[in-house]
């Protein structure tokens, strides 16, 4: 099982609260934020995709609380490009302190995916991470892609 030194996490800007970095940081001594690597007005403009990028090739797992990102296909399509590994929560209007709480709940069974490589998406959800794999992915991007080139075409 992995410690907590081998998980490395970076959080988006839906996670980039100084209170939930801050007990993040007590849990996981390796946790970067979207303003720790671009500055914190900087990071408002940095487009999904490339801080995907930029946190996968620096190994880290991505937490945020977008779920439309895995509804997207510029950032589904980074994912799985990049074989990025995506922890969401899957209610972006939950309170910090609730977010927190969950993230505590859920940190152990967070701890063995620093082993597992990406690309994946894990759902934090109250009954635990439900897993959305590489082949998920794919499909949920091919589905988006397949509705909007019929949109074009009518």
């Amino acid at each position: 099982m992995t410690e907590a030194g081998g998980l490395r996490l970076f959080l988006d800007r839906s996670t980039n609260a100084k209170s939930f970095a801050q007990a993040a940081r007590e849990l996981c001594p390796d946790v970067l934020t979207i303003g720790d690597l671009y500055g914190v007005t900087p990071a408002e403009a940095v487009q999904d995709q490339q801080w995907i990028a930029d946190a996968t090739a620096d190994g880290r797992i991505c937490v945020g609380a977008d779920k439309a990102i895995l509804s997207n296909p510029l950032e589904l399509r980074a994912i799985l490009e990049h074989s990025a590994r995506y922890l969401v929560f899957t209610d972006n209007n939950t309170p910090t302190r609730r977010r927190i709480a969950h993230f505590r709940e859920l940190y152990e069974h967070i701890l063995p995916l620093a082993d597992i490589p990406g690309p994946w998406a894990y759902k934090l959800t109250r009954g635990g991470l439900h897993a959305v794999p590489a082949d998920a992915l794919q499909a949920r991007l091919e589905q988006i892609l397949e509705r909007a080139n019929k949109r074009s075409g009518e």
